[in-house]
């Protein structure tokens, strides 16, 4: 009996050690980083740092950067090991210099079963390589920067004025400025517009915005990061209903899309294409020989889908935000006369992106929005394709990179007083603009934003028509805050109301 009783607390003992010995290992393992990795915190176990970044996560991960390194951090979050690039000058070496070694993005299953392996923004390899290397000719092809842009641009201002003197002394500005901007690329992408109360129009601005407000939705960055990485949750409340409105909603996006490129076959001319689907569609016919009865057919009519979202979603974000919040800013600033603003265009005359070298004023004050106002502030990740060193670090394959793109643009090296919104420091001597190399709004290298172009056109038209056309002013029964609304990595202005006066 006593020596039955001895096996069993020996079993019991050794059951304990044994429990013991993992949890050291495990626990040695977390804080165990890769050889010559860079420096940084580690956080909790199985979480990391995730629990602190809170709603800027830009702004803490910055405050630990002066701590461990203010050029490349690294840092725990779940149960791999990230970097984070702090400065431009680690930036452009990572992301331009050697922009194919992190040009990939991590795998995340949410996204995964959201696109099937399609579309562009969350792909990479060879077939991002070569849709993106299309994407490039296709819209350098339709004119992107020329007057064709210049002419889809204004016919839309004119549409958007139209709406702002009928629309009664109080105006919704984010919801102006999102349609109008949907129709440009809508334009762009299907060579279509749709009247601002068209049922089709709600369905494609709803969408941008389901999508958008997993952010806006989910700022708490714990969430966020639970939901892309744990695909099991989107059968558990609350995380569900979310999920499944995401999928609804581009359904409904997709179906559109989907009818406008059935029309687009049904009339292609190869001889006139007007619009990145027309392309898109050449360039099958070019490589399948016969895309129409292509045993591919289903999965390049995917491609096609959601590539065209992609675009579409991007397009209308960036520059609906940043229209947003630079009438915001302009509203509630003391700003430079707007005279000076306006630039030395004659009174009847159309302004065109020809007209930049006349309008200093004006571009200043849109690189200073950009600046002063981030919308992105940590872009999306990115990740190393192959083992690759860094500023004397090691870094191996497969690890995501985020860009703090928020302390670029605050970088005190750079800018003086970063925190006050000052347009007047891209100016020179002589009033000349200064174009700077530390702001990067569509990010760098290879990932840059495929509609930079057209949405440096955007910013600059609307505004030069605007303030040229319209005084805005606050409304007196709405509030107005420069405060973002918080949105983990993306900000954009809180909804908010104007009023337009014909000069």
């Amino acid at each position: 009996m006593l020596t039955s009783a001895l096996h069993c607390w020996m079993d019991d003992y050794i059951c304990l050690i044994t429990v013991l010995l993992i949890l050291i290992y495990l626990w040695l393992s977390w804080y165990r980083k890769p050889k010559n990795f860079p420096p940084g915190p580690r956080g909790l176990p199985i979480l990391g740092i995730v629990p602190y970044l809170g709603k800027h996560p830009e702004k803490v991960l910055s405050k630990l950067a002066d701590k461990y390194n203010p050029s490349v951090m690294s840092f725990r979050m779940g149960r791999m090991d990230w970097i984070i690039l702090n400065d431009i000058e680690a930036i452009n070496q990572a992301l331009v210099k050697q922009g194919e070694d992190f040009s990939g993005r991590p795998k995340s299953p949410l996204f995964d079963m959201l696109t099937n392996g399609c579309g562009l923004v969350f792909v990479d390899g060879e077939r991002w390589k070569e849709q993106r290397k299309f994407g490039i000719m296709a819209l350098r092809s339709l004119g992107m920067g020329k007057r064709i842009l210049d002419e889809i641009i204004n016919k839309e201002f004119e549409v958007l004025a139209n709406h702002f003197e009928s629309s009664g002394s109080s105006i919704d500005a984010m919801t102006s400025l999102r349609k109008a901007v949907t129709n440009i690329t809508c334009e762009v992408l299907m060579g279509k517009r749709f009247e601002y109360n068209d049922p089709v129009m709600e369905i494609i601005t709803e969408h941008r915005f389901v999508l958008l407000s997993i952010m806006d939705l989910l700022h708490n960055i714990l969430v966020l990061f639970l939901v892309m990485y744990s695909p099991i949750l989107r059968f558990i409340p609350p995380f569900r209903w979310t999920y499944q409105k995401i999928v609804k909603s581009m359904e409904q996006v997709t179906a559109v899309i989907q009818e406008i490129i059935e029309s687009h076959k049904r009339n292609f001319d190869q001889n006139n294409k007007k619009d990145f689907v027309d392309y898109f569609i050449d360039e099958m016919l070019y490589k399948e020989g016969n895309y129409f009865t292509s045993t591919n057919f289903i999965m390049q009519d995917e491609q096609l889908c959601h590539y065209t979202r992609d675009l579409l979603v991007a397009g209308i974000n960036t520059t609906t935000r940043s229209a947003g919040l630079g009438d915001c800013v302009f509203i509630t600033l003391p700003r430079t006369p707007d005279q000076n603003c306006k630039g030395n265009t004659a009174s009847d005359e159309t302004p065109t992106l020809h007209h930049q070298d006349r309008m200093p004023h004006l571009r200043s004050f849109i690189q200073e929005v950009h600046r002063c106002r981030s919308i992105a502030t940590l872009n999306l990740p990115h990740r190393t394709t192959r083992d690759v060193r860094l500023n004397g670090y090691d870094i191996p394959k497969n690890t995501p990179v985020l860009t703090n793109i928020w302390r670029v643009h605050n970088d005190p090296r750079v800018w003086k007083d970063p925190h006050k919104f000052n347009p007047g420091r891209h100016l020179d001597s002589n009033g000349k603009f200064v174009h700077s190399a530390h702001i990067i709004p569509f990010a760098c290298g290879y990932r840059r934003c495929l509609g930079e172009r057209i949405a440096r056109a955007e910013m600059f038209i609307f505004f030069a028509k605007i303030i040229g056309r319209f005084e805005l002013n606050k409304d007196d029964g709405e509030p107005l805050t420069l405060d973002n609304d918080p949105a983990g990595a993306v900000n954009s202005p809180k909804p908010f109301r104007f009023t337009v006066r014909r000069r």
